[in-house]
């Protein structure tokens, strides 16, 4: 058992390296210049043309989740990097730009373009990847903790068993996958606790992207679905 998680551990540092070191090719930058995710982008927010573009600033906050050095001070000295070596005019290295265009970033955004990324990989997918050539699709949830600020307090409220100013606000996530591609066609995030916010409430939510012929496999909990 230990030794099928180290593998699995294995393959996803693998490809968390290659997502972030490839040059040629990148697949982040593949994925977010197709014409649906570009149109998303475009429609997300008024910009200027400065260094921190919605394109760039998911970019650079992509590869800083990937990296060992998740500090924006390192994110922020990644882009300077990579606009001298491409010979463009250099920046400040101070942090403050970056965070204040990560903020800017809707969160529908977000949502859209990995739904689209999701569904595009679908389209490109093998058959032999699709097991009697049917879609299967996986859905799961699972639980985050948020940072601790007063936002988060609002939306996402701690767990009951925590004491007064303990423990941080939690949030609820629900996901549908392929098999086939690993990708995420949709997911939902909620708080933990109060009506609607039960892997069940959240699977409702999204479950219009589950089509036709399409198999889902959940675990037992889901049975309760129907």
């Amino acid at each position: 058992m230990q030794s099928k998680q180290n593998r699995y551990q294995g393959q996803i540092k693998n490809l968390k390296g290659h997502l972030h070191n490839a040059k040629q090719g990148n697949l982040l930058t593949v994925f977010l210049n197709l014409e649906c995710c570009q149109q998303i982008i475009k429609e997300s927010r008024p910009f200027r043309q400065r260094i921190y573009t919605p394109l760039q600033t998911l970019l650079s906050f992509i590869k800083q989740v990937l990296v060992a050095d998740k500090s924006c001070s390192n994110a922020v000295i990644s882009v300077a990097a990579a606009r001298l070596s491409e010979g463009k005019k250099t920046i400040s290295i101070n942090t403050g730009p970056y965070v204040k265009a990560r903020k800017r970033l809707p969160e529908e955004t977000i949502h859209h373009l990995v739904s689209a990324v999701g569904k595009t990989s679908l389209k490109t997918a093998s058959i032999p990847w699709k097991p009697y050539g049917l879609e299967v699709k996986l859905c799961d949830g699972t639980s985050v903790q948020m940072p601790d600020t007063k936002a988060n307090k609002k939306v996402f409220p701690k767990h009951n068993n925590k004491k007064k100013n303990i423990g941080f606000p939690l949030a609820r996530i629900v996901a549908i996958m392929s098999l086939a591609t690993g990708s995420i066609i949709d997911y939902a995030i909620e708080a933990c606790k109060g009506k609607g916010t039960g892997e069940l409430s959240l699977l409702r939510k999204i479950f219009g992207c589950i089509e036709a012929n399409d198999l889902l496999i959940g675990d037992r909990l889901y049975c309760n679905f129907f």
